[in-house]
C-alpha cells in the first residue's frame, strides 16, 4: 500500500471494512477479533499503528518484524484459529514512522478466534457465540449452498398451489402460447425449473425451498417459513418528515402485511404501486401509443426486491411508498463480488443472488436479460422524474431508494397539513 492510500484510509474513519489498531509494542487479542469478524463478514483492512482517532503513532521499528511474524504464527496456529489461514501483514513507511496493513478477505468459510465466533457491526467486532440467532445467520450466509436450492423435509406436492401455477400458464398463454409449461403437469413445471426432483431409490418428490417461495400455499409457507413476510407501506408524508417523529402522529396511511407466495407478493406490490403512485403520461416520438412510466419503472425495482432477498435470515422485506419516493428493505446475501456500503446502479449488473427464483420471474418476463433492470430503471427514471436520485445501500440489509418527486417547500406543508387531515 502506498503512504498517501494508508494516510487517506486513516483519516476516513472506522467502519465495516476499516479498522484502527495501535499495537505499539505487542499485538493485541483485539486485532485478532478484528481479523475474525472481517472474515466472517466481506472482509476489509486493519491499519496497524493508528489510533482510534485515526492518528498515525506507527509501531516500534525495533519490533517491527516480532509483530509481523507474531501475526504470521497466530492466524496459521490451529489452536488459536480455525480454520488456519495465510496472512502476510504489509510494511508501510510514513516519514519517521513504521506501520503495518493487514488486507482481510472475505472468508469463504465461518472463522473462529480462540474458541469464539466473531461479526462485524458497523466498526465494531461482536462476539456472537452465545448469540444463536447471529450464529445461525453467520452460518446461513456463508453456507455454499444456497438457501433456495436446499430441499425442504415434509414439503410435498399437495403443499404447492395449483391456482399459482395456472395463473403463470394464463400468462405465458397470451405472451408465449408455445411456451412448454402449458404442457407440463404442476409436477413436470417444478422439475423442469429444477425446483423439484425425484429420488431415484425411493422416487419420492423432493421439493426445494424455491418451489416453497414462488408456489407454495400460504399455509406452507407458515409452517416451513414461519417468519417469511413482505410489508407494502404508504405514508401520506415525504420521506423528511417521516424521519421527523415530532411531524407526524401516524406512522403510516396503509400498509399490508403479505404472507403470500412470491408470485402473489409480485401482483400485489404492483397493485399497491398503482394505487400511491402517480401515472405521468409520456407519449414516445414518432408513436401514438403511450408508455407507462410507472410500471416500467417500479416494476424492475418491486422484481429485484423479490428476487434478490436472503429468505434464510427470517427478516421481513418492506416496500415503502412515501410523497417523494420509494423505498425498499430486505435481507441481503453478503458476497465479496459485491462491494458493502454505498453503491452506484451500474455496480449491480450481471449479478444475481437467487437464480432459481430469477428463472422463473424470467419466464414470466418479469425481469429480463442479467443487468437489464439497472439499465431499465436509468433508462426510464429520467422520463418519471428529471432530479430523480437513486441511493443504493448494500449491507446485512439491501436498502434501495430512489427519489421521484422533487417536493417544494410549499408542497412540503400541503402534505403536512394533509396528513394530519387523515
Amino acid at each position: 500500500m502506498e503512504t498517501k492510500q494508508f494516510i487517506k484510509l486513516s483519516k476516513e474513519g472506522e467502519n465495516s471494512q476499516i479498522e484502527y489498531k495501535t499495537c505499539y509494542d505487542q499485538i493485541s487479542y483485539s486485532l485478532y477479533e478484528s481479523v475474525c469478524s472481517f472474515l466472517n463478514h466481506s472482509g476489509g483492512i486493519i491499519l496497524i499503528g493508528v489510533n482510534d482517532n485515526g492518528k498515525i503513532i506507527g509501531v516500534n521499528p525495533d519490533k517491527i518484524q516480532e509483530l509481523k511474524n507474531n501475526i504470521i504464527s497466530t492466524v496459521k496456529n490451529k489452536d488459536l484459529f480455525l480454520p488456519s489461514l495465510y496472512l502476510t501483514p504489509e510494511i508501510v513507511e510514513i516519514e519517521d514512522k513504521v506501520a503495518m496493513v493487514l488486507h482481510i478477505p472475505c472468508g469463504q468459510y465461518v472463522y473462529r478466534y480462540n474458541g469464539r465466533y466473531f461479526d462485524r457491526n458497523g466498526e465494531i467486532d461482536l462476539d456472537i457465540t452465545d448469540h444463536p440467532e447471529l450464529l445461525l445467520s453467520l452460518f446461513e450466509r456463508k453456507n455454499p449452498h444456497l438457501f433456495e436450492e436446499r430441499f425442504v423435509d415434509g414439503l410435498n406436492i399437495d403443499d404447492i398451489d395449483h391456482k399459482t401455477i395456472q395463473f403463470c400458464r394464463k400468462i405465458l398463454s397470451v405472451n408465449k402460447p408455445n411456451h412448454s409449461w402449458l404442457q407440463l403437469s404442476d409436477e413436470e413445471i417444478l422439475i423442469h425449473l429444477h425446483l423439484a426432483k425425484r429420488d431415484q431409490i425411493t422416487k419420492e418428490l423432493k421439493i426445494k425451498y424455491a418451489a416453497l417461495i414462488l408456489f407454495g400455499k400460504e399455509s406452507s409457507i407458515q409452517e416451513f417459513l414461519p417468519r417469511y413476510r413482505f410489508e407494502a407501506v404508504f405514508h401520506m408524508c415525504t420521506y423528511k418528515q417521516y424521519t421527523d417523529m415530532s411531524s407526524l402522529s401516524n406512522r403510516y396511511d396503509d400498509r399490508r402485511t403479505l404472507r403470500c407466495n412470491l408470485i402473489n407478493v409480485y401482483n400485489e406490490l404492483s397493485q399497491f404501486t398503482e394505487r400511491y403512485l402517480p401515472d405521468k403520461f409520456y407519449l414516445p416520438i414518432g408513436t401514438t401509443r403511450r408508455i407507462d412510466l410507472r410500471w416500467n419503472l417500479f416494476r424492475e425495482i418491486i422484481a429485484n426486491m423479490c428476487v434478490h432477498s436472503d429468505f434464510s435470515s427470517g427478516y421481513a422485506c418492506f416496500f415503502h411508498v412515501f410523497k417523494d419516493r420509494v423505498l425498499t428493505k430486505n435481507p441481503s446475501r453478503l458476497l465479496p463480488e459485491i462491494p458493502e456500503g454505498n453503491l452506484k446502479l451500474e455496480q449491480l449488473n450481471n449479478y444475481t443472488k437467487n437464480p432459481l427464483l430469477v428463472k422463473v420471474f424470467h419466464e414470466l418476463s418479469w425481469v429480463e436479460d442479467m443487468g437489464s433492470g439497472s439499465r431499465n430503471i436509468l433508462r426510464y427514471a429520467p422520463l418519471y422524474q428529471p432530479d430523480y436520485k437513486v441511493e443504493i445501500l448494500n449491507g446485512s440489509h439491501f436498502i434501495f431508494s430512489i427519489t421521484y418527486i422533487k417536493m417544494s417547500s410549499e408542497n412540503d406543508e400541503n402534505v403536512l397539513t394533509n396528513s394530519k387531515m387523515s
